[in-house]
This record gives structure tokens, sequence and C-alpha cells, in this order.
């Protein structure tokens, strides 16, 4: 078991280290990934509630306000933060210096400059 939080904790890490690369990746053409963003488009826009609660387990919890193109959410530590798209086409990403929420499916990473990334699910 502790194997797997060990990689869990990279995988945070490494997504953390990318916040910054949010804007280089979507520049690179849809050439490659057409069909998976196909695929997304259909579902990730309806997979994402307009409002959601998501358990970050011992941390306590994140809700998130979705209103597409930005996000209004509250951390698990109490803080209210308003996040815009990003890049401004996105449904998925969304970062503001410190703060970043990526979210997939039934997840959210949460990531805020400074603290350890904490994964969260509704």
């Amino acid at each position: 078991m502790s194997d797997r939080k060990s990689s869990g904790g990279a995988f945070l890490i490494a997504a953390f280290a990318m916040i910054p690369l949010l804007p280089v990746a979507s520049c690179v053409s849809e050439g490659h990934a057409g069909g998976a963003a196909a695929k997304a488009t259909g579902t990730e826009t309806t997979s994402q509630p307009t409002h959601a609660t998501y358990s970050c387990g011992p941390r306590g919890t994140l809700t998130v306000d979705n209103f597409r193109t930005s996000v209004k959410l509250v951390d698990p530590e109490g803080e209210s933060v308003d996040l815009p798209a990003s890049p401004a086409t996105q449904q998925s990403r969304y970062g503001e210096t410190p703060y970043a929420l990526v979210l997939d499916g039934k997840e959210a990473l949460y990531m805020k400059s400074g603290k350890e990334p904490v994964t969260c699910n509704r």
C-alpha cells in the first residue's frame, strides 16, 4: 500500500511541476489526439456538474461551481478562489498563479503553489 501512495505522490509532484507548461500544451496540434479530443468534447462537458463537492480524504472537501469558462472553488482550507479556464478554450483545466485545478471525470486535482497537490473525488 505504501508503494501506491508513493507513486501517487510522484504523480502529483509531476503534475504540479507541469503547471507552467499548460499554456504551451495548448499550442500542440490536435492531429495526434484528435480522436481523444473529440471523445472528450462529447463527454467532458456533460460529465462536469455545475456544482460539485469533492472529498479530499482527511484534508477535507473541495467545492466547485463550474461556469465552463471559469470556476469558483472553496478549497479544503476554506479559501474561496475564482479561476479562469487555462487556456481560455479549456473546460477541464483552470488556473491562475498560484492556483490550478484539473477536472477529469469524477476526480479533481487541486494545486496551490507552496502546498502539496491534492486529488479529490466526488
